[in-house]
């Protein structure tokens, strides 16, 4: 996967590595942390699974006594997740385990000591926003102190990645200290013709670097872009899933180029629409809204409702 946002996030993450080794030196600043935020599908997580496999430096390894030495630690946060349980997860992910029935405020001194002892510099923390346990002042505030204090470790620089959807942003609203600790990465959804470069150079990786499949002139064409950029709601990690997806039936029906029909299949198994609200072969498909692909099977009442709304 190569195209300018990777090699921008590679980049920033460089940065932030080498600021570490820069901070165990004794130099250094604050800003300690790299936030990356962007809606769902814009390619966060897959871009940053690339990126961070790209550093032989971040990978565990056993120093001259034997001892297990852990420089980066990725973890998924689940929902939901609270601060005690991300405190428990970071502790068995460097290999301690640890119960809901401890303390939280020892469990986060552990987290600590621990983060030393493996010599882990780095924590990345996927889908971030689901430790906003409440849309609330003080929750925020709460998680906003405990990264506060991760930063503090005696004589460790601990950085860290921060990666979610927008709703991450309310951690760095309203607290200048956290913010005054950060970087900010956008990643912001494909616009086509804005974008025509990075969505060709997608297909082509994909589909004949390394699927091996021929790409049919149809698919060039500008027409037949917008129509995928759509589809993908222009988030290049969707994008990506629904080359391979098209790849895939492709190469399962034994072809040897990749064409529309692919594509106007898989876009039919990913949103379940009608075949007149496909936005691959519709010819109003810029009216198409995919969000509402299902509309169809709602009871009339339900149609219009706003989601997450209850009826009044």
């Amino acid at each position: 996967m190569s195209f300018k946002r990777c090699d921008h996030l590679r980049t920033r993450v460089d940065e932030l590595w080498e600021h570490a080794q820069v901070c165990l030196a004794g130099g250094g600043s604050r800003r300690r942390i790299l936030a990356i935020i962007g809606e769902s599908g814009t390619g966060k997580t897959t871009s940053l699974k690339y990126v961070l496999g790209d550093f032989p430096e971040m990978k565990q390894y056993r120093d001259a006594s034997g001892r297990l030495i852990i420089p980066m630690i990725s973890i998924e946060v689940p929902r939901p997740c609270t601060t005690k349980d991300i405190a428990i997860r970071i502790l068995q992910e460097l290999g301690v385990e640890a119960s809901h029935s401890a303390n939280e405020y020892d469990l986060w001194q552990a987290v600590k000591a621990q983060l030393r002892e493996c010599g882990t510099i780095l924590v990345h923390l996927d889908e971030s926003q689901h430790l906003l346990a409440a849309d609330t002042a003080a929750a925020v505030r709460k998680l906003q102190d405990r990264f506060k204090s991760l930063l503090s470790i005696e004589d460790w620089p601990l950085h860290l990645i921060l990666s979610g959807v927008i709703d991450l942003a309310t951690l760095f609203t309203g607290d200048q200290q956290l913010a005054n600790r950060s970087t900010v990465m956008r990643f912001e959804n494909l616009l086509f013709p804005g974008d025509k470069a990075i969505v060709v150079n997608v297909l082509q990786d994909i589909a004949s670097d390394h699927c091996g499949l021929t790409l049919s002139p149809a698919l060039l064409t500008d027409d037949f872009l917008g129509r995928v950029v759509k589809a993908a709601g222009g988030g290049i990690g969707t994008l990506i899933e629904f080359i391979r997806a098209a790849c895939y039936k492709a190469l399962s029906k034994g072809h040897k180029a990749l064409g529309p029909k692919d594509f106007a299949f898989a876009y039919s198994r990913f949103s379940g629409s009608r075949e007149l609200d496909n936005i691959i072969t519709a010819k109003t498909w810029q009216d198409i809204d995919r969000a509402k692909a299902l509309a169809d099977l709602l009871r009339p009442e339900r149609r219009n409702r706003r989601p997450g709304k209850d009826a009044a």
